[in-house]
């Protein structure tokens, strides 16, 4: 009678422990982001869609544009840590590297003027790395594929402040240090 006793008892604790030790696990993934809430922690901000502005002679030198047709879409999800940018294009010429940024301005506003910096940089410090880096702005640089499609993400730990950013704009090269990318080659309106 002990020995089966003790039997019971011990497997009940055993499974008691079980129990408890499956109890207030951690759901979130290997890389810390939580299992299952994907986008749905996330809010759309803002998104555009369509055709984009094409800005004819970029260069100013006369030379035509690279892009002639571009069509696609832009959007902003907030986040529970900042944002989140999303950009998926097509129509653009086959496997060549672009810069993209969020901007100031409305795209027929001084070709949307600079780069939206969360921090702005002082009276003509704008491609000073301290305030001109992916951190400070949103990148948005890719390489089309063979068929002329390219796509773009970018996540940014804040959102741009109410009617300080307006537009996403494709430069003619990839971004460099200060934030320097080239011409100003298509644009489309996304005001946030």
């Amino acid at each position: 009678m002990k020995i089966t006793l003790r039997c019971c008892t011990s497997m009940i604790f055993l499974v008691l422990v079980g129990v408890i030790a499956g109890c207030g696990g951690d759901d979130s993934t290997p890389d810390g982001n939580d299992a299952g809430l994907g986008d749905a922690a996330e809010m759309k901000i803002t998104g555009s869609t369509g055709d984009w502005n094409v800005y004819r002679d970029p260069y100013g030198d006369g030379g035509a544009s690279p892009i002639n047709t571009i069509k696609g879409s832009a959007e902003a999800f907030a986040t529970g840590t900042g944002m989140r940018v999303k950009l998926s294009l097509t129509g653009l010429p086959a496997s060549r590297p672009f810069g993209s940024h969020i901007h100031k301005l409305a795209c027929e506003d001084n070709k949307a003027g600079g780069h939206y910096q969360n921090n702005a940089a002082p009276d003509g410090g704008a491609a000073d790395p301290m305030y001109a880096n992916n951190k400070n702005e949103v990148w948005l640089d890719f390489v089309t594929d063979a068929s002329g499609a390219g796509s773009a993400e970018a996540k940014v730990d804040f959102i741009p402040r109410a009617g300080e950013a307006k537009s996403v704009m494709i430069h003619d090269m990839m971004t460099m240090t200060g934030g320097l990318a080239g011409a100003k080659l298509a644009c489309i309106n996304m005001p946030f």
